[in-house]
This record gives structure tokens, C-alpha cells and sequence, in this order.
């Protein structure tokens, strides 16, 4: 299935966390999950791995509040199924909390979340030759329990010295305060297809065909929007690796009467849920 505007591979970039303790953070994603430290700042600290920023951590002093539009999970999406492997191993010997391992037909995953309760999942695709496919164009994508066994039997038994460095951001999961709205926004500005949807509860989008770059729900029955130093979702970036979209892009924000506003040096635009969003010409 193609994407009906993006002839490549738009997909996402780092995620941008608030946090309120900001050493508690860096340590978690440079000491467990083993990313590597970019820069630290007055302002931010940067992590990732491969040369390609991941995450962003800046500290706030606000209080968390329920009800907030923002982040359901991020995605790490690893290389294969031993490295997958490798990261569960790893987890479970360092007895770190899990909270849940699925088999989502498309892909295999387990999930955890970081000292400040942000939501992660770090999974592996099968190959795409192997995703079924609905009469509508649909990808199946279900919830069955992973093979753990089989996971953890997959690692090839060396040290865990952190997430395998061709590890990228596979795709980001809003909790949003509607589901139509949310469609209609990712569908005209960036061109996304529906790659599958649960009524009015959730849907999972993507460009050029992959089974999802962004998961939409309201299942936290989201009511707020999110302050720029609210702790959790700062914002995310969504790349676009070529000229061609990236005008389309353009047009798109002009078409449909939509303006971006400063964060920091960056610029940032607000989907119907008030989640930020930072747009980068990237490969």
C-alpha cells in the first residue's frame, strides 16, 4: 500500500521529553537502555544512537497533571529479533519493570516505561512479505503474547552494551482527545494513510506503506492540551527525506491555514490535540 501523497519513506525522527528529574532520565536511557550521551546543554541533554539523536530531555519544574493530550509510548525499533533478544535478556537480568510483552502479527514487542512513566516499547518487525492484509487495505495488527521463550532463546549471548546502533525511532503512539480530528490532520498535512483503525478508539497511520508510523487512542480519555514545559511529550519530530514532500508540506500548512510557533531555535506545529510537532527536511 502507498502512501496517497509521499512517494518516500517519511518517518520519524527523536522524541522531546519534559522531566522533573532530569539526571533520574539521563541515567535510565544512557545507563539501561544503553544510548549514547550527543550533547548536554543548559537546556537539553541529547541522546541516540548511530549518529541519529533519539531522545531530547529537558528539565521542568511543573507538576504532572492527568487528562493531557500527549505520548501513549515511543518505539525503538531494533534491527532483528536477537537483538530484540539481547534488550529482554538485558531487562530481566537487570530486574528492571516490565509491563507487558506482545506478538502484534507485524511485529514482536515488549514494553516498559521510564523512571518519569513515559511509555516505551522496543520491538522488531517481521518482514513486511509476512504482514497479512485486510480486503479494505488494512495491515492486520492484533494482540496475542509474544513468544518469550522464543525471543529470549534468539540472543546470541554476548554483553548487553546497549541498544544495537542501527536503532531507530519506529513510530510514536499519542494518546489524543479525538480520533476523526487526529485522522483528517495527519491525513491532509502529511499525507498518512490509515493502516488500520478500532472504531472510534484508535487508529495507526503511516507514509509509503509501512504498517505504522504514529498509533492514535483514547483510551486515557485525553480532555487537555499540553503546555510546552508540561512534563511528558514536549513534541516528536516527523522527517521528510526529500524536496518533493517537504514542498508538499509546505503547501499543506498553507492550504489548511496552519501556523507554526517558536520553540526555541526550532519550529514547532500543533495537531488538533495540541501536541507539538517538529518538522524536519531530514534523510
Amino acid at each position: 500500500m502507498e502512501s496517497k501523497f509521499f512517494s518516500y519513506d517519511t518517518h520519524m525522527g527523536a522524541v522531546h521529553l519534559n522531566v522533573n528529574f532530569l539526571d533520574n532520565s539521563i541515567r535510565f536511557y544512557h545507563e539501561i537502555l544503553g544510548l549514547a550521551i550527543f550533547e548536554q546543554n543548559a537546556t537539553y541533554t541529547v541522546l541516540g544512537l548511530g549518529g541519529r539523536p533519539l531522545v531530547y530531555l529537558y528539565e521542568t519544574r511543573t507538576p504532572r497533571t492527568t487528562g493531557q493530550a500527549g505520548l501513549f509510548h515511543m518505539a525503538f525499533l531494533v534491527p532483528s529479533r536477537t537483538e530484540l533478544g539481547n534488550v529482554f535478556n538485558h531487562l530481566i537480568k537487570m530486574q528492571y519493570p516490565l509491563a507487558g510483552a506482545s506478538d502484534h502479527d507485524v511485529s514482536e514487542a515488549i514494553y516498559l516505561q521510564d523512571p518519569e512513566g513515559n511509555g516505551i516499547e522496543i520491538y522488531r518487525d517481521r518482514p513486511a512479505a509476512e504482514w497479512a492484509f485486510q480486503d479494505n487495505g488494512h495491515v492486520v495488527m492484533g494482540t496475542t503474547e509474544m513468544d518469550y521463550q522464543g525471543v529470549l532463546d534468539a540472543n546470541d549471548g554476548k554483553p548487553f552494551t546497549g541498544l544495537h546502533p542501527d536503532t531507530i525511532m519506529g513510530h510514536v503512539h499519542l494518546s489524543v482527545k479525538d480520533i476523526p480530528s487526529s485522522i483528517a490532520f495527519y491525513e491532509d498535512v502529511f499525507g498518512m494513510d490509515v493502516m488500520q483503525l478500532y472504531g472510534p478508539q484508535a487508529a495507526f497511520m503511516s507514509a509509503a506503506g509501512y504498517h505504522h508510523h504514529l498509533g492514535l487512542n483514547t483510551w486515557q480519555h485525553a480532555q487537555l492540551s499540553p503546555a510546552l514545559d508540561a512534563p511528558g511529550l514536549r513534541k516528536f519530530e516527523i522527517n521528510i527525506p526529500n524536496t518533493e514532500d517537504f514542498d508538499y508540506f509546505r503547501q499543506q500548512l498553507a492550504a489548511n491555514g496552519l501556523q507554526t510557533e517558536k520553540d526555541g531555535s526550532s519550529e514547532i506545529l500543533r495537531d488538533p490535540n495540541g501536541i507539538a510537532i517538529r518538522v524536519m527536511y531530514a534523510k
